[in-house]
């Protein structure tokens, strides 16, 4: 069983492929938001280091944002026009669902930044997820009396004043994620179950600057 893995929902374009229980290569390319110049070559190159074709895949996941508007329809558009002319499976998973993706503590908090003091937040617990872009100053996770995990990909202000105020009332860890743990996120994602490739769509979370700019 071969899964081709793609996210382009960050600044950084990651391509992975697995068989089964194995990790076979990983692609991560800084292409600052040009995902759609390197995208289908990136995938092209990791298939030829791991001996194989795109008729070989027989699953794709894509995270599905939030994350940059373009970025994240390039990802999306690709996985389903692939999964769609190949007849192959497509499952969909958040970029914050992915990052906590294997933590088993009651609550899970991923963060991952924009800009202008904005993060992307994903509130996760064993019932639901809950996505949301927040500013520093926002109030709305007000969490007590729990085991946390704190993680995002990189260090920003946003996640060290959260991991300050929640850890007056809990217990709580704060994790720098490096990469995914690429195995355990495509298990999430075929554990969700596969998609239309017709009916998969970005998450976005905020509006884009040209909407901003027209109520204004």
């Amino acid at each position: 069983m071969i899964t081709l893995f793609i996210d382009s929902s960050k600044k950084s374009l990651s391509v992975a492929v697995a068989s089964k229980s194995k990790l076979l290569f990983v692609s991560n390319v800084n292409s600052y938001s040009k995902h759609s110049n390197f995208l289908m070559k990136e995938i092209e190159n990791i298939l030829n280091k791991s001996n194989l074709t795109i008729y070989d895949i027989d699953n794709i996941v894509v995270l599905n944002g939030p994350g940059s508007f373009t970025g994240v329809r390039v990802g999306v558009t690709i996985a389903k026009t692939l999964a769609w002319a190949l007849s192959k499976k497509l499952y969909q998973l958040t970029t914050l669902e992915a990052m906590k993706a294997g933590m088993t503590e009651d609550v899970v908090i991923s963060i991952f930044p924009d800009k202008d003091n904005y993060s992307y937040v994903g509130v996760h617990n064993v019932n639901e997820d809950v996505l949301g872009y927040l500013s520093i100053d926002s109030d709305v996770l007000k969490i007590k009396n729990h085991n946390i995990t704190i993680v995002c990909m990189e260090s920003n202000h946003f996640a060290d004043e959260l991991n300050e105020r929640l850890s007056i009332n809990n217990n709580v860890k704060l994790k720098i994620m490096d990469d995914y743990d690429y195995l355990k996120v495509i298990d999430l994602a075929i554990e969700k179950g596969n998609v239309n490739p017709h009916l998969a769509e970005p998450i976005y979370l905020k509006k884009i600057d040209a909407e901003k700019k027209f109520e204004n």
